[in-house]
C-alpha cells in the first residue's frame, strides 16, 4: 500500500503534486481522506480495525474510511463503503459534515496529516444484517447509541480530562456473533471533529439532511 499514489496538497487543499503514500507519510505531507459515518435510530456504527493493521490496530474508527488516491475526487471516496462494509451508497444520499484537518502521529516515524472529508448516511439495518464487511480489513462492527457517542466524543475532546476512563455500553458484531460490550474512549481513533458532529449524526439518523459543508481548523 505504500506504493499507492496520493495527491499532495497544502493545508487548504490546494494541489501541490503526487507522491507515493509511504513518502507522504514519511514527509508529513497534507493529503486527502474520506470518512463516512453510518447512523440509524439505534446509534452510530464504528468499524473495528483489524488487529494486523499497521496503524491503530484493533481500534474503533469511522464506519468506512480511507485515502483518496491521486486523481480521485471526493465523490470517489464513497467506494470505501463498498470496499469495507460491502454496501454501495449513492453519493447524493450522503450528508456532508465538513472538511477537517487531522494530524496523527500514532506510528513511530510517521506524521499523517490529512484533510478528512467527512460525511454521514442513514442506514437503519440491525447489526446482524451487516454480513458483507471486509473480514481482512475489519475485525467487526460496533454500534453505540447517540448519547454514548456524544460521551466518547466529549471525552476525546478533553471534556473530562481522562478520555481513556470514559466507558459506554455498546453492541459488537464479528460477522457470526452479536454481543454486549463496553467501549472505552481510549479505544477510538482520535479525531478532533467527533464532538462537533455528534448533533449532526442524530439529525441524519432522523432523516434530516442538515450538515456542514465548511472546513474546520
Amino acid at each position: 500500500m505504500d506504493d499507492e499514489l496520493l495527491d499532495v496538497v497544502d493545508e487548504r487543499g490546494r494541489h501541490l503534486g503526487i507522491k507515493r503514500r509511504g513518502d507522504v507519510h514519511r514527509d508529513g505531507d497534507w493529503h486527502l481522506a474520506f470518512h463516512l459515518w453510518v447512523v440509524g435510530p439505534g446509534g452510530v456504527l464504528f468499524q473495528r480495525r483489524a488487529a494486523r493493521k499497521s496503524s491503530w490496530p484493533g481500534f474503533l474508527d469511522a464506519s468506512a474510511a480511507g485515502h483518496l488516491l491521486a486523481g480521485e475526487t471526493v465523490r470517489d471516496g464513497v467506494r470505501e463503503a463498498e470496499e469495507e462494509l460491502g454496501t454501495a451508497y449513492a453519493f447524493a444520499d450522503l450528508v456532508p459534515l465538513g472538511v477537517h484537518r487531522v494530524v496523527d502521529t500514532e506510528r513511530s516515524g510517521v506524521v499523517n496529516r490529512e484533510l478528512q472529508h467527512v460525511f454521514a448516511v442513514c442506514d437503519p439495518r440491525p447489526l446482524p444484517r451487516w454480513t458483507a464487511f471486509d473480514r481482512v480489513e475489519l475485525d467487526g462492527l460496533v454500534l453505540v447509541d447517540h448519547e454514548a457517542f456524544a460521551v466518547l466524543a466529549g471525552a476525546l475532546a478533553g471534556g473530562d480530562g481522562h478520555p481513556a476512563a470514559a466507558v459506554v455500553a455498546a453492541r459488537a458484531w464479528d460477522g457470526e456473533r452479536e454481543c454486549d460490550v463496553e467501549v472505552r474512549a481510549g479505544e477510538v481513533v482520535p479525531a478532533p471533529y467527533l464532538e462537533a458532529i455528534a448533533a449532526d449524526l442524530r439529525r441524519v439518523a432522523r432523516g434530516e439532511r442538515r450538515g456542514d459543508g465548511g472546513t474546520a481548523a
